[in-house]
């Protein structure tokens, strides 16, 4: 019994230490600013990680179309018994009885074969191109991406930020409201007000806990989302540091920022690079029209050798080496239709280019006045603070005073509250509006 308790003791430790450590980590979350958790996301990316692979099969696709250049060598061996039913045939000369088919039951073939491609219109060289184009693709794929993940990141870290500096602010008006509903009861007490407008003010506080608990659980969400992408560990925790990064400033110009993403976007660079595929595709259908030459030997070891007459039952060795041209000819008739697809390829990639530029100056252009229009809503919001405020100074002074009723005060309240969250929703989209300008012109 007692080497059982023992035994059970450094159990008891070893799990009450890790009680603690999983606390520790529970109440200490990892604090990440804007740029750590970008930095982390992009660390981490599923779809970045598959872009590593898919150069990496690309690679792989470019070793193996420069292994069709190399020479190719082929051995053959065979062993075969054949019957005995067949007469063999005999023709007599003076000189003697020469048989033509003599039964050599035993028979091996056995050759070593090399060829070397020496020319093929060009169509290894243009594969070898379009596979490197797909490639280079696959890489402003994978910038286009990067740009993705960070927003992705950054837009959850705002709307993080917004919803907990919206949470102080309801909570401190949830303090300041159950003060005031305590001086409101004082007031139905001694009978100043009636019991009808301290419950208006209870009603209100019921309201912004309604309003808390929502605030909670979205941010609850958001850590989750944040933890997930970032590739942090769940039971640790996570949150984000108190303060908006440097506040962003934009020229006073659109031209430069389409300049920039007209010269960065990935997507143009990608579009273009697509257009130099499509014309190596149509030199590469041309090349169908043209022969294939290739030089080859072989080395014979069989017994029978054919080159021998009579056969005889033993290994002879032979050898040969030659060149060879292969020329399909009905290529010249068929291979038009052929010719006139890649045309249209490099014709569409034409018009893609074209669209996506219209489609990315437009792009820029929303994204540039709506950086505009956020910066503005931030002056708005001060200024609107400033109004709820002393409009909400004298309607507390009259509540006080009870000159005024319960629904004014709480209406000036409620002007005042969403006069502060405006201003801090303002002040996180004005940043994000400007990551989303940088994203469209391929910046960070």
């Amino acid at each position: 019994m007692k080497k059982s308790l023992l035994l059970k003791i450094p159990i008891l430790l070893l799990a009450t230490f890790l009680l603690f450590r999983q606390g520790a980590n529970a109440q200490n979350p990892k604090v990440l600013s804007l740029e750590q958790a970008v930095n982390l996301g992009l660390a981490h990316s599923k779809q970045l990680l598959l872009d590593s692979i898919n150069t990496q099969i690309a690679d792989s696709k470019i070793a193996q179309n420069k292994n069709l250049a190399l020479p190719q060598l082929n051995a053959n061996l065979s062993y075969i018994r054949i019957s005995d039913n067949i007469t063999p045939f005999q023709v007599s000369f003076p000189t003697g009885t020469v048989i033509l088919n003599p039964q050599i039951l035993n028979q091996s073939y056995n050759s070593l074969q090399a060829r070397q491609l020496i020319w093929a219109g060009g169509k290894v060289k243009y594969a070898n191109q379009l596979l490197n184009f797909d490639k280079q693709a696959i890489a402003f794929d994978n910038e286009k991406n990067k740009a993705e993940v960070a927003y992705t990141i950054s837009s959850l870290w705002y709307g993080l930020y917004t919803l907990k500096q919206s949470k102080k602010i309801v909570n401190a008006n949830i303090e300041l409201l159950n003060n005031q509903k305590k001086d409101a009861l004082n007031f139905v007490k001694q009978g100043i007000i009636l019991e009808n407008e301290a419950l208006k003010i209870d009603l209100a506080v019921t309201n912004l806990e309604t309003n808390l608990s929502e605030l909670e659980n979205t941010i609850a969400q958001i850590k989750f989302n944040l933890t997930i992408l970032t590739g942090l560990n769940p039971n640790q925790g996570l949150d984000i540091s108190e303060t908006l990064p440097a506040s962003a400033q934009a020229e006073n110009n659109l031209n430069p920022y389409i300049e920039k993403a007209l010269a960065n976007r990935a997507e143009l660079k990608g579009l273009t690079l697509r257009k130099e595929q499509a014309g190596t595709g149509l030199k590469l259908a041309k090349g169908d029209f043209l022969p294939t030459l290739t030089a080859g030997a072989n080395y014979n070891y069989d017994q029978p050798n054919q080159r021998q007459f009579p056969n005889q039952p033993v290994f002879t060795g032979t050898w040969n080496i030659g060149a060879f041209l292969n020329w399909n000819i009905s290529n010249l008739y068929t291979n038009k239709d052929k010719i006139k697809e890649s045309k249209l390829a490099l014709d569409r990639v034409n018009t893609v280019l074209e669209q996506a530029k219209e489609g990315i100056q437009i792009e820029v252009n929303t994204d540039y006045n709506n950086f505009l229009q956020a910066k503005n809503k931030i002056s708005l919001a001060q200024k609107a603070i400033e109004q709820a405020t002393e409009n909400f100074r004298v309607e507390e002074n009259k509540f006080k005073a009870n000159t005024t009723t319960s629904t004014d005060y709480l209406t000036a309240n409620t002007q005042l509250l969403q006069a502060k969250l405006n201003l801090v929703s303002a002040q996180a989209n004005a940043e994000l509006a400007y990551k989303k300008l940088l994203k469209s012109i391929n910046q960070r």
